[in-house]
């Protein structure tokens, strides 16, 4: 498995679980639980960003590295 389809994954599961973290600080309405899921929730947000950003770097192919290494031979 390429390690572009792996970060993805990972990516889907982060989102899922910051989801269960919005949805259940709908519902709780002890203070102390409720800084915890946020606490959670910004922490997997942050995580979000930076696996997104990777991604988004490893399908890129308009930087000066695929200007000198093309991958696909030029014609």
């Amino acid at each position: 498995m390429e390690p572009i389809y792996i970060l993805k994954d990972i990516l889907q599961s982060r989102i899922s679980n910051q989801t269960f973290y919005n949805d259940n600080l709908i519902t709780i309405r002890n203070p102390e639980v409720r800084q915890v899921l946020t606490q959670l929730r910004d922490d997997e947000m942050r995580s979000i960003v930076k696996l997104q950003q990777k991604i988004d770097r490893l399908q890129d192919t308009s930087g000066i590295i695929s200007k000198i290494f093309p991958t696909k031979p030029r014609s």
